[in-house]
Parts: structure tokens; sequence; C-alpha cells
């Protein structure tokens, strides 16, 4: 039983998270902030991007999707949030700051996803997936990873998020194929 965050894309049901927090489920259940509970099929996942895409029948009434937000705008030093459910909190959000731009961190293939963005946005498991978030409600990225002392599952104030440039380029693939070439 996994649990992580994700967040709404259209107005068609589908949600994206990480393909770690997916991969080999025979089950996923999606929880709506409104308290909703619905079950979900699971469309796509590429592990070398670590995203994946579940979908729901029909959304909650109440429930919309983000924008995406671009890649251009981002900067070292601004302020962003991240929205999900560390250790099963549902709808925390932690604040911080972009700390670095373009990292790699690794996927769960030999690759790396390129040009990630460092937060020190609290980021523990269970945010993974969830948005990350700028100040006007766009997503810039999708929380996937921290970096610890290697002692510890929480957060050392190092967090990693898939920058929006691959949810942008991945996300349309797996909605339409279920996969990424």
């Amino acid at each position: 039983l996994g649990q992580g965050s994700g967040f709404v894309n259209d107005q068609e049901g589908h949600i994206v998270t990480n393909a770690h927090v997916v991969d080999g489920a025979e089950q996923v259940e999606v929880t709506f902030s409104d308290g909703t509970i619905l079950s979900a099929d699971i469309v796509g996942e590429d592990l070398n991007s670590d995203l994946a895409v579940v979908k729901v029948e029909q959304l909650p009434e109440s429930i919309g999707p983000l924008p995406l937000g671009a890649m251009r705008d981002l900067a070292v030093g601004q302020t962003v949030v991240a929205i999900g459910n560390p250790f099963g909190l549902e709808g925390t959000l932690t604040r911080g700051i972009i700390s670095a731009l373009g990292r790699n961190i690794p996927a769960l293939t030999p690759f790396s996803i390129p040009q990630s963005i460092q937060t020190d946005a609290a980021i523990n498991p269970g945010n993974s997936g969830g948005p990350l978030l700028n100040l006007e409600g766009e997503v810039i990225g999708v929380n996937a990873q921290i970096e610890t002392n290697g002692t510890s599952r929480s957060n050392s104030g190092v967090g990693f998020a898939i920058p929006v440039s691959i949810v942008k380029l991945v996300i349309p693939d797996l909605k339409e194929h279920g996969e990424y070439e």
C-alpha cells in the first residue's frame, strides 16, 4: 500500500503524479481536496522521467486543473510552494525558494532527469507527484525526490522537482499513447 500526491491536469480527469508512486500498483484511488475518493486507472507511466498519468471517470464538481508555468520565468531565489500529503497528512502546503536550477537527478532507469528544480520547500515521503507551484499558482515542477544525510527518510532542506518543461513533453504522450518515446 503506497501513497503519494498528484494534481489535476485537465477537465477530462487526467491526474499527473510520479511513476514511482503508481509503478506496480494494481489499484489506484484518488482522494481529492474536497474529500471525494474515486477509483482511477493508470493511463501511462514513463520510468525515464518518473512521470505518470492516472484518470478518474469524472472530476468532482469543485475540482479543476492547475495551469502549467514556464521554465523561462524561473529564477534562483524565487518563492515556491509544494503541495502534497507528506507522511499521509493531506493537503499540506510548504513554502521555500528555488535554491538551484538545472540539476540532474536520478531516474528510475539508468538515465538522469535533466534541468530539475532544487528547492528548500519541505518535501517528504508522500509529497511525491504533487505540484511545485510559483506564486501565481502555476505548476513549475512535480515534486519527486529529497536529499537526505543517508540515515533519514525525511527532508533535510534539499528537495527536487521534475521541471515543467519535461512535464509538457511527456504528459501529452502518456495521455494519448500510454508511454513516451
